[in-house]
Formats: C-alpha cells, sequence, structure tokens
C-alpha cells in the first residue's frame, strides 16, 4: 500500500491528499518557473481534494490544455488539471491532476526523484 500525503496552501483554504509521489518534475518553462511548482502527477482519482471554491481561481494560457488553480487568499498555485489529449505525434497522454509538491506538509522531497524538463525550449 502506497503512503498517502496530504497538502494545503499556505492559509489551509485548499486541502489534497495522494499517494506519496516517487517522482517530482522540475520544469523551466514560464508558469512552472514564476509559479515555483515541482510538478506530481496523478491520475484524476488518486487525489482528493478539501476546497474552498470562493476561494480559488483559475487560470488558463497559451493553449488552454492545462487549467492551473491557485488560492486567492495566500496565493499559492495548487494544482493544475487537464484532460485527455494525443500530442502533434499521435502519443495518447491522458487526464492529469498536477499537483505542487512544494504544498505537501510533513513530506521529505529531497530523497524525491527529480525530473528535469526543459519546458522553456519544447518538451
Amino acid at each position: 500500500m502506497t503512503a498517502r500525503v496530504q497538502g494545503s496552501c499556505h492559509c489551509g483554504a485548499q486541502r489534497f491528499a495522494a499517494p506519496a509521489p516517487t517522482e517530482v518534475t522540475h520544469c523551466n518553462c514560464s508558469t512552472c518557473t514564476k509559479r515555483g511548482t515541482e510538478a506530481a502527477y496523478y491520475a484524476p482519482g488518486e487525489v482528493e481534494f478539501s476546497l474552498t471554491p470562493d476561494k480559488l481561481a483559475a487560470y488558463e494560457w497559451g493553449d488552454r490544455m492545462m487549467v492551473f488553480h491557485h488560492c486567492v487568499v495566500c496565493g499559492c498555485a495548487v494544482f493544475a488539471e487537464s484532460d485527455a489529449w494525443t500530442t502533434e505525434a499521435g502519443e495518447a497522454r491522458p487526464a492529469r491532476i498536477t499537483l505542487n509538491a512544494r504544498l505537501f506538509d510533513d513530506f521529505d522531497l529531497e530523497p524525491v526523484s527529480v525530473r528535469i524538463v526543459d519546458g522553456r525550449n519544447g518538451w
């Protein structure tokens, strides 16, 4: 059984729980860099949310393939979500939830494997 971790934004208005990640992605694209995200990816059913909808804002940019959510009270980038899609090369990508692993409570990211992605210059 995989250990579960909990997390929240700084003020606690947005909370979540998910399996502890074994890998996070460090991406240098403009949105990940500016939001300070270390991404942990999940299938939608793996994440449990306890959200305060009136204190949660959504942001979409570029090709609109992802919706980024942040807390309007404390400003933390909490999660992103994307529908299933197919790349230009024909590779199927499943729907997923991307959690900001820096928001996990009492979880040491140091031993977790980090995948480096050059999102600034194309995946």
